[in-house]
């Protein structure tokens, strides 16, 4: 990545959301492919609202970012695409809907740097496409 945490790589990296466990056991070792994994932190919320812990461990942009900027620094190793583990989610499409351009606004600068870094390759259950 470039010097600035809000640069575009040049090119989007590839996000995989995947549901079915061996699906994600076969991606999760093909090299140059890095994990995340949005934790449900059980917080109940009246809807529309959020708190801090939720928005830092379960939203999936916040995720890619840190990922992003842990490349950037050298803390992890490069990566060519990412697969966002969401097998234990009660609905993995709120997670892909996060990273479709027009689905959810931009809360700040971070959004659009993963918007421009990042795109949703598949979101569906086992399958990975793309």
């Amino acid at each position: 990545m470039s010097a600035s945490p809000f640069a575009s790589r040049g090119v989007s990296v590839p996000v995989f959301v995947v549901t079915d466990p061996m699906l994600l056991a076969m991606l999760s070792v093909e090299r140059g492919t890095a994990v995340v994994r949005p934790e449900a932190t059980g917080h109940q919320h009246p809807v529309g609202n959020t708190c801090v812990v939720c928005e830092s461990r379960g939203n999936v942009r916040v995720l890619l970012f840190e990922l992003g900027e842990k490349q950037r620094l050298g803390l992890v190793a490069p990566f060519e695409r990412v697969v966002v583990d969401a097998t234990g989610h009660d609905d993995p499409a709120a997670i892909a809907d996060a990273l479709v351009p027009g689905r959810q606004p931009a809360l700040g600068l971070r959004d659009h740097a993963v918007a421009r870094n990042f795109r949703l390759a598949s979101h569906r259950g086992g399958e990975a496409a793309g």
